[in-house]
């Protein structure tokens, strides 16, 4: 019988390490930043899929996630400005005229619609993410989707279902904390390996990050020159129900 494998976790300092000698060797530019997004993305999922195999095998657990699910597609989704800049491109170059203009409709009307309201208020509000697909729910961003979605996986789609059909934000889908950690890992290392070189980073809302790369001139050269462009897009604070 096979043994148990070892599974290798990313950790914030091995991963600033990493992208740290990245940029020392190719230099930091907007090819540079997207590509090191694409390198991260690419192990991000073999990471996953390691994990996985050995949340199975070690603790019982599997993904009950598939596509048209969507469930997990109502809450606020937070990226690194790196991913936000790879995201838009990705929408830029893999959509035709008419679909790119539609969607970026879309992501600016849900930006603006959803500015104060923080993930939990999204869930019970049924705000649906702007690249879930109405007709069958489907990720309309999957290949290029962030970190904080990969991370995503449930082991009991009853449960998300009946959450969401409850408006309950605070029901947490049974899953596991290693998933996790893969993202928490790049989005230090995202801020810790940048800040030093002068950019201004911090966590940001992804469809607000958008809005702003769409509506300003020259926004990626800006923000590699250490403009702060993206304070629109802070994360809003959290709401809390008073008594």
């Amino acid at each position: 019988m096979r043994g148990v494998q070892t599974l290798i976790t990313p950790t914030p300092e091995s991963e600033t390490a990493r992208l740290a000698r990245f940029f020392k060797e190719e230099g930091l530019s907007e090819d540079s930043v997207l590509q090191a997004v694409d390198l991260i993305l690419q192990r991000t999922d073999v990471f996953l899929d390691d994990a996985l195999a050995v949340t199975k095998e070690t603790a019982g657990f599997e993904s009950a996630c598939k596509a048209g699910c969507g469930f997990c597609c109502h809450t606020m989704v937070t990226v690194a400005p790196p991913e936000a800049f790879f995201i838009a491109r990705h929408i830029e170059q893999g959509f035709d005229a008419d679909a790119r203009d539609a969607l970026k409709a879309k992501v600016i009307a849900y930006a603006q619609r959803t500015r104060e309201m923080d993930g939990g208020a999204r869930y019970v509000k049924r705000e649906a993410c702007p690249f879930l697909r109405e007709e069958d729910w489907y990720c309309g961003l999957h290949t290029a989707r962030p970190l904080v979605c990969r991370a995503m996986h449930s082991g009991s789609l009853p449960e998300c279902k009946a959450a969401y059909e409850a408006r309950d934000a605070l029901k947490p889908a049974p899953t596991m904390a290693v998933f996790f950690k893969n993202t928490q890992a790049y989005m230090s290392a995202y801020i810790s390996t940048l800040r030093p070189r002068g950019i201004v980073i911090y966590p940001v809302e992804l469809a607000g990050a958008l809005s702003v790369i769409w509506r300003e001139a020259d926004a990626f050269g800006r923000w590699l020159a250490g403009e702060d462009i993206f304070a629109s897009a802070k994360l809003p604070v959290p709401q809390v129900e008073r008594e």
